[in-house]
Order: C-alpha cells, then structure tokens, then sequence
C-alpha cells in the first residue's frame, strides 16, 4: 500500500479515538479530562512522522523554533478534539460550549432554504460544526468525509451513532453525490475539509505562509455542478469543552461558465488559503493537518 496522509494520521486518530472512546464511556469525561495529558504525553513519545510536519508548521506560524510546550499543546489540543467529537456522536453537545461569529451569514441561507457549501479544514474541529447546526436552530450539515482509507474509523462512528452517522458521506467516486439533490432542496449544508488533495484530485498551487502548497478543485467542482454558495468556516479549541466558530463569504462558483472554471477555482482557492493563514496565525496550536502540506512531492 502506498504511505500517504490517507493511511499515516488517520490511523494513529482510529487509536486514540478508540482509547478516548473506551476512558468515557466507562470512566466518564472527567477521568477522560486528567487522561489526556499522559495519553499526549505517550503520543508524542512514539514513532510520530506528523511530528516532523507539526514542527514545520509551528516554526513558520510562530516565526520561531517551536518549543515542547508548544508541541504538547497542540498535541493536548488534538486529544481534547477526539474527547469533544465523542460529545457530538454521543448526541451530548450540551457539554460544549460553542461561541459562534458571523453565524448570520449561515442564517440567512437557511432562513431562505438555500443551501451552501461549507468549506473547512484540519485547523480545529470539523465535528463541532454539526454540533452548532442542531444546537442553532435545528441547521443540517451533511458532511462529505474521504472513506476509503479510513473504514475502521467510519465503522467507529457508526457504532456510536448510526442516526447520526446517516449525514455523513463516504466519497468513493462522483456516486457518491447521487441522491443529494433532494436533501439540498430542502436546504440542508454540504461540509467537507479542503486542505488535503486525494491521489485523484485535481490541483492548483496557492501561496500559503511563505510557499506555495497545493490544494484540491474540488470544492468550486462543487460549486459549480451543485449550484451552492461557498463559506469558509474554522471551529477552533479555546479551552476544556469550548469552541470559537467563524464563517465568511468564500465565493460562487454556480454562474460561471466552463471556460472560466480555472481562474474562479484559483481565486477562491487562494481565497481560501489567505483566510486559513490568517486563523492559522491567530490559534497555530489549533492545527492538526498533520502532514507537510509544503512538500510538494509527497503522495
């Protein structure tokens, strides 16, 4: 099997999801709290190849060599994520709470039953954004998740929620967007995370920090086909149980024409890219993209 981002981070997440899931569940989210610090502690010690990564990230978002307490915050960060995911499959997300910014930007395409699609990333948490959605006036997000790699941790998923796990959307292949027509009449959101290409993605270069990295056509493709309006979203980790989401105006790539599809994907997705620097600047030990988005190389 080829090493890519695919099969290295997401199956160290499968583990720690597995332990976080065992400590609450049986132990409870207290215990689960205290648990994080040796199980961050532990997973930084080990054979880590996102380490590396990590390193290159926080060096250029800090504009300094990162420290350990760095290190271990974003680790912390990271497990505190898996901790709250648990939360949301779990139908507990009263538990967290979510302070939202520039929500009426969402509100107001679900007050007409427009739907959108949501645009974010591995800065924070993709999982507290479904949480907002049911806990704000009953929003449905629809998330679109790259399953081939990672069945182990849908299955984990499905385990914990199978009616929540209905709104998740394994993509194998443009089938798996059949049928989506209908929930998006009713103006139901379509989320995914864009800062990671697939082996079959088509790819632009945009300048990210101080080199160019290359991001996925995919969420204009979508655009475009689907005839969805873009916003950019980041859930960012502010303390034990607590978020910080933030929506802006990304883009609509539904009225342009096949001729001009290049140049739209490459100013929305360098759209993009501005706005996650700017939050990646703002909350660095929020960033759990742990793969070395700069290496252009890599598989």
């Amino acid at each position: 099997m080829t090493l890519t981002w695919q099969n290295l981070p997401e199956r160290s997440s499968l583990f720690w999801l597995r332990v976080i899931t065992w400590i609450t569940l049986h132990l409870g989210r207290g215990v689960a709290r205290i648990l994080l610090y040796p199980i961050t502690l532990y997973f930084m010690s080990v054979k880590n190849k996102g380490l590396k990564a990590t390193r290159t990230f926080l060096r250029k978002a800090l504009q300094r060599e990162p420290s350990f307490i760095d290190l271990f915050t974003l680790y912390h960060n990271f497990a505190g994520t898996l901790l709250d995911r648990l939360a949301v499959l779990t139908g507990r997300d009263h538990l967290l709470n979510i302070e939202a910014h520039h929500f009426e930007i969402l509100q107001r395409y679900a007050d007409k039953k427009q739907a959108c699609l949501l645009v974010g990333s591995h800065h924070g948490s993709f999982e507290i954004l479904r949480a907002l959605g049911r806990l704000r006036r009953g929003i449905k997000v629809k998330a679109l998740m790259y399953g081939e790699a990672t069945p182990d941790i849908v299955n984990l998923y499905r385990s914990l929620n199978p009616e929540l796990h209905q709104d998740i959307i394994t993509v194998n292949g443009p089938a798996a967007l059949i049928g989506l027509e209908g929930d998006l009449r009713e103006g139901q959101m379509l989320a995914l995370l864009a800062d990671r290409c697939m082996p079959h993605d088509k790819r632009i270069q945009c300048d990210f920090f101080d080199g160019p990295i290359e991001l996925p056509t995919t969420p204009v493709m979508l655009s475009h086909i689907l005839k969805l309006p873009m916003i950019f979203f980041v859930c960012l980790r502010t303390g034990w149980g607590r978020y910080s989401i933030h929506f802006e105006e990304l883009g609509d790539a539904s009225l342009i024409s096949r001729d001009d599809r290049h140049k739209a994907a490459q100013d929305i997705m360098g759209r993009y890219a501005e706005r996650l620097e700017h939050y990646a600047r703002r909350a660095p030990h929020n960033w759990f993209n742990f793969h070395d988005i700069w290496d252009l190389q890599a598989p």
